[in-house]
């Protein structure tokens, strides 16, 4: 439980032990190094729903992956829904999905 009194002792007790070391030049150091790590490309496992084929794909940064639409196994891909256009700050995501057959 986040709000019980024991987890909110126990978070604060953290917070003050790490933030001295978080707070100084290492931040935008680590900040920097997880920012490397997570700079990749992203690609979820295509599915096939009615006579079209979907995947997932994130380019490396963007807060939440695009749902991508193709024809065919081989078609050219096209953007279907992009999550990140559904706010200004990109925090907005897809919660589930649900397909009709055409």
């Amino acid at each position: 439980d986040p709000d019980a009194e024991e987890t909110v002792a126990f978070v604060d007790a953290q917070n003050k032990l790490s933030a001295p070391f978080l707070e100084g030049p290492v931040k935008a150091q680590f900040k920097e190094r997880m920012k490397d790590l997570f700079n990749f490309p992203k690609y979820g496992c295509p599915f096939k729903r009615g006579k079209r084929y979907f995947y997932y794909h994130n380019k490396g940064l963007q807060n939440q992956s695009v749902l991508y639409v193709q024809d065919t196994i081989d078609g050219e891909p096209r953007v279907f829904l992009d999550p990140n256009l559904l706010s200004e700050d990109g925090t907005t995501a897809l919660g589930s999905t649900s397909f009709s057959e055409d």
